[in-house]
């Protein structure tokens, strides 16, 4: 399976690149989110393989499994 990879561009479009990036750690915690709340534990897991692809494309940026994990725990504050 081939690994999924955020682009990193020089290009005048450091914002948007941003924003689609947002958009997909968006996308990957409300599946998640959802997956955990209808005990849907195969959707679950892929969520969490396509968090777990995200984190090794962004090595320095902040890890969303921990993210994950962090959500599902709910407000614990």
């Amino acid at each position: 399976m081939p690994a999924f990879t955020l682009i990193a561009a020089d290009d005048p479009m450091p914002q948007a690149l941003a924003e689609a990036e947002a958009r997909i750690r968006a996308g990957i915690l409300a599946d998640y989110l959802t997956a955990r709340s209808r005990r849907d534990h195969t959707a679950a897991l892929l969520a969490e393989q396509l968090a777990a692809q995200v984190d090794s494309s962004t090595p320095d940026g902040p890890r969303l499994l921990d993210e994950l994990y962090g959500a599902s725990l709910g407000d614990v504050a």
